[in-house]
């Protein structure tokens, strides 16, 4: 063999990767990037298919902002349409007239539908048109139409979704309003069996939740309250052992507002003394205190951004408002421009979670002149 083909193999055994780097790099890509890297080769295309894969690239994967918007169709007076945009947590949308940071907005799957919750990339939906429950992933495009859940009419349940750490799967509990009536049937869905399953549990007495669930540490959180007393309390489902219990609240007044976990402490909640409580240790206490008026003004939704110490508040009235927790003030307020508003504002992870389940749903991309 010639000195100068022995230098040109050398060359190329340098220039090759071992597969468990390649593995390193993959997991650190976009979901767009991986789902063009599938078609390189069948060895590309079973990794990243590979459930232990796709587990890797969640779990090294930024949390991004999904923002839902509601505008008025032009020329066409009275009819809305909903798009949705995906932001680093850095950066917030500023105005239908002016752009999106560069962010083009895409059609939203559902146009009558209600985000329960999220988490890993998923986003659970109760389509009103449909009757049905639907998991989807912004990120990839696909969406999972679930069974329906048997003997239940979605008029007269509650929903939640979650993820269970013990068995590593996700799931969706349907719970009846009682409404001071001999509660119903309780059933739970599992993904990785897309079965609907019974389970032998009830809520406390007379109760009702005002809420959308929070998900923290394996167990859903709702606000409620009694129907006779009207006294709030949160409601808690374990996705593990499928046992509801209660927590009582420190004060009688609340805010329709989902809880949220802040600092990795139990979900806080926000009353109408302008006041976030936390509970550590079994036992509540005031964590911020706010002015008059400063935030709570028809609140939406508060969250944590997990890559700082801001808090975002969004409100119909105020628009975004993005609190400091380390300096103790406001520093950016984000409005939009009054052609257009934020429906719904929630968490969602970059995943490849439903890669290889259910269907596409592309969407329009939407340009705004």
């Amino acid at each position: 063999m010639s000195r100068r083909l022995r230098k040109k193999q050398k060359r190329m055994k340098s220039a090759h990767l071992c597969d468990e780097l390649i593995v390193e790099i993959f997991t650190r890509l976009p979901s767009k990037s991986l789902l063009r890297f599938r078609s390189l080769s069948k060895s590309c295309y079973s990794c990243i298919g590979s459930p232990d894969f796709i587990r890797m690239h969640t779990s090294q994967s930024q949390q991004k902002l999904l923002i839902r918007h509601r505008a008025h169709k032009e020329n066409k007076e009275g009819e809305l349409e909903e798009f949705y945009t995906l932001h680093p947590q850095d950066q917030l949308s500023l105005s239908y007239k002016h752009g999106y940071n560069n962010i083009t907005p895409v059609q939203f799957p559902s146009t009558y539908s209600n985000i329960i919750g999220s988490y890993n990339g998923l986003v659970c939906l109760f389509d009103y048109d449909e009757k049905s429950i639907i998991l989807w992933n912004p990120s990839i495009r696909r969406k999972l139409t679930l069974p329906d859940c048997p003997r239940t009419c979605y008029s007269e349940v509650e929903i939640g979704f979650g993820f269970d750490p013990v068995i590593d799967d996700y799931k969706i509990v349907c719970m009846p309003v009682s409404n001071g009536k001999k509660a119903g049937r309780f059933f739970v869905y599992a993904l990785k069996t897309n079965i609907w399953r019974r389970i032998a549990s009830h809520t406390p007495l007379f109760s009702s939740v005002i809420t959308k669930p929070c998900l923290f540490n394996g167990v859903l959180y709702w606000l409620g309250h009694y129907d006779l007393t009207r006294t709030y309390y949160l409601l808690t489902f374990d996705l593990s052992t499928h046992v509801f219990g209660s927590i009582a609240l420190p004060f009688k007044t609340v805010l329709s507002v989902a809880p949220t976990p802040i600092q990795g402490s139990i979900p806080s909640l926000a009353n109408f003394a302008n006041q976030i409580w936390l509970m550590k240790d079994a036992s509540w206490s005031a964590f911020l205190n706010f002015k008059k008026d400063q935030v709570m003004a028809h609140l939406s939704s508060v969250l944590q951004l997990s890559t700082s110490d801001d808090l975002v508040f969004y409100s119909f009235c105020n628009g975004f408002q993005v609190y400091n927790l380390k300096i103790g003030e406001f520093s950016r307020l984000v409005n939009f421009n009054g052609a257009s508003f934020v429906f719904d504002v929630i968490q969602c992870l970059e995943s490849l979670q439903l890669l290889g389940m259910g269907t596409a749903c592309e969407g329009n991309k939407l340009i705004f002149s």
